[in-house]
């Protein structure tokens, strides 16, 4: 929940926000709009709604409305209105004080709390440019970027692969004996994988992939945890990263993610958690001192 005050405070600074409210009101909008003042916007059988509670009202239905319409603005009132008279009504019937109800207003300001406290976070600690380009060069290296056409065989034991190896020296089609042998469902298009790359592969896999030149097969089996498996490569290029301006948001979301996992490892390092019913680890005692002969 990002809580964008100024957007919505420029918004608020139009005299028709709502039909309903008096001159006196609208006149003081467009002011109460330079600043993060709280205004009150709406009054519900005396209980005052502020600009701020509405926009905070706004983010927590999940909206991603700019508001920048007179028509998006009222609906967003009348929402608020509806909603807000449910609940004066709930408080009058003593449904407020009921337990469930009562647990689960106390975790809804947990959650806002919490997020409140990440996008906080977030403003004090912003990645930099230097931080994504960093991870972009990481991610998007020459190796990664290269792409193999490979084939394979899969089978369950080490001595077939090597007696299909055997065959391959022999000048036998690489793709007829993935035809014959071949576990694995790409049996059927001779073993062929298409363009893949290393990180789509399991490691073993990607390791002999990216050793062997364009025509070569491998010349040992290769195990991975689906069995073992003789590779053809048959053909590589290098793809063309994407351009930074474009996967910039990206990497920063992902850096942000990294560093609120940090944040609150940390967190929970000097927490004290105790879970009601779990087992306490036991307290290590001292060895009694022995008895005085």
């Amino acid at each position: 929940m990002n809580i964008r005050l100024k957007t919505f405070a420029a918004a608020l600074a139009m005299s028709a926000l709502l039909p309903t409210l008096t001159q006196a009101e609208e006149k003081a909008a467009p002011a109460a709009a330079k600043s993060l003042a709280s205004h009150t916007i709406v009054t519900i059988n005396g209980d005052a709604i502020s600009d701020l509670e509405v926009l905070a009202f706004n983010a927590l239905q999940g909206n991603q409305n700019k508001l920048d319409s007179q028509q998006a603005q009222v609906q967003l009132l009348n929402q608020l209105v509806n909603t807000t008279l449910l609940a004066q009504a709930a408080k009058k019937d003593g449904i407020d004080k009921l337990p469930q109800v009562e647990a689960a207003l106390r975790m809804a300001k947990v959650q806002v709390l919490a997020e409140a406290k990440v996008n906080d976070y977030f403003a004090k600690h912003p990645v930099s440019d230097e931080e994504i380009k960093a991870a972009y060069d990481k991610k998007f290296t020459k190796e990664a970027l290269q792409e193999y056409k490979v084939s394979h065989i899969l089978v369950k034991e080490e001595q077939e692969a090597k007696d299909i190896i055997a065959s391959l020296e022999k000048g036998e089609d690489f793709h007829k004996l993935a035809k014959v042998h071949s576990l694995d469902s790409s049996k059927d298009a001779g073993g062929e994988l298409g363009w893949v790359g290393r990180n789509q592969v399991v490691k073993p896999f990607g390791d002999a992939m990216s050793s062997l030149q364009k025509g070569q097969y491998s010349k040992t089996p290769v195990k991975t945890q689906f069995g073992w498996h003789v590779l053809l490569v048959e053909d590589m290029r290098a793809q063309e990263p994407p351009p930074l301006d474009q996967v910039k948001e990206q990497f920063r979301a992902q850096l942000q993610q990294q560093q609120l996992a940090k944040l609150v490892s940390e967190m929970r390092n000097q927490a004290k958690v105790e879970v009601a019913g779990a087992e306490k680890p036991a307290e290590t005692k001292a060895p009694a001192a022995p008895a005085a002969k």
